[in-house]
């Protein structure tokens, strides 16, 4: 066997595994933009490794080697990359800015298409008017098509990973840390992947395997995450709820904090699920700006449907109240102007530290907030 031979093996069993993974995302049950992205990305890798075997099949000579097949599947290669490149920029901005609305996200898309088509757009006339420009006498691609093909996918990684960073330093992003960071490991990946490939060994699908182990890293993060964490607001889930309530602690007595969107029936069925979801989103940067600005010992978790619960370790559980109230102002006043109010009924009660009076503790809180409701 030749050793495009062996590459082209090697892609298609990358193929496969990435196939065999994108039916597995489809049938994931969360409808959230991130897994729509993600599966978007997984389906452009597919089709990389598809455009990658026919260059090492032309190459090979197993598909006639000639001007027009030389241009044509390097063309694909120099357009297919930055595409896939983008798509790897997108899911990482998503993964630590979920309170993104879809609107936002396709118009930001929008403009980061831009380079895409400009690179698409000028390779075509170049490499029809002048192919001998791009070929050698061996009909190899120069040195300056490598620098092309790497370019603009090298910009959307290195701004991925240049803007996660800064933005995983605030405690708000701390929850997004381990998705963005297996997403932001692929740009060192493909410096030294691609890299060596290009440079070294072309024959070599060394950029196949990494992007294979990088992606199933990243799902199976994912995954995990779906576990312990609620999908549409990245705050914890009552299976991390019962976890925290079992951890070992000191006896220390701390305050169960129940708190409900006021009127979200309402907003879903006047508004539709979508603002009902951004409504329970900008309630959950509230509360964790509210757990940052207080600094004492917090725990945080979707409790379900347009409920939030927060057991914190305080003694004056009125001031936790007030400053939720004050961030869910602001993040209220930072968001779109809309045509209804995102307010919360809060409640709360004192817990001895026992998981097995939490449930009374919890009920207490539950009926204040009930009056805090009716109040309002």
């Amino acid at each position: 066997m030749s050793v495009f031979g062996f590459y082209v093996e090697v892609n298609a069993g990358c193929i496969v595994i990435l196939l065999l993974l994108l039916y597995s995302i489809k049938r994931l049950p969360t409808p959230q933009v991130k897994y729509e992205l993600f599966q978007t990305l997984v389906l452009w890798h597919i089709v990389y490794f598809i455009s990658d075997s026919v260059w090492a099949l032309v190459n090979d000579a197993t598909i006639p080697k000639n001007t027009f097949t030389v241009l044509a599947v390097n063309y694909f290669n120099a357009i297919i990359m930055p595409v896939v490149a983008y798509n790897c920029f997108m899911f990482a901005e998503i993964s630590t800015r979920p309170e993104m609305t879809r609107k936002q996200i396709e118009r930001f898309r929008c403009k980061l298409r831009i380079p895409i088509i400009v690179q698409f757009v000028v390779l075509l006339i170049s490499f029809w008017i002048a192919p001998d420009f791009w070929l050698d006498d061996r009909l190899e691609p120069i040195g300056f098509y490598y620098f092309i093909l790497s370019f603009l996918p090298l910009i959307y990684w290195m701004a991925g990973t240049v803007r996660g960073l800064l933005r995983t330093r605030t405690m708000l992003n701390r929850a997004n840390l381990g998705t963005y960071l297996i997403v932001a490991s692929y740009t060192p990946g493909v410096l030294v992947a691609g890299g060596a490939q290009v440079l070294f060994a072309l024959t070599t699908p060394i950029f196949c395997f990494w992007c294979t182990a990088i992606i199933l890293f990243a799902y199976l993060h994912m995954q995990n995450q779906l576990i312990s964490t609620d999908s549409l607001t990245m705050l914890n889930n009552r299976n991390r709820l019962h976890d925290y309530l079992h951890q070992p602690r000191e006896e220390k007595d701390s305050f169960v904090i129940m708190v409900d969107v006021d009127h979200f029936k309402q907003i879903n069925d006047t508004y539709g699920h979508a603002e009902g979801d951004r409504a329970l989103i900008i309630v959950s940067q509230a509360l964790k700006k509210a757990c940052e600005r207080l600094g004492s010992s917090m725990f945080l978790c979707r409790y379900g449907g347009d409920e939030f619960l927060m057991i914190a370790q305080t003694e004056v559980p009125d001031d936790v109240v007030k400053e939720v109230r004050e961030c869910l102002q602001e993040e209220v006043a930072k968001s779109v102007s809309r045509s209804y109010k995102i307010e919360a009924s809060m409640g709360f009660a004192r817990w001895d530290g026992n998981p097995e009076s939490f449930k009374e503790s919890m009920i207490n809180a539950d009926k204040k907030m009930y009056e805090d409701k009716r109040l309002a």
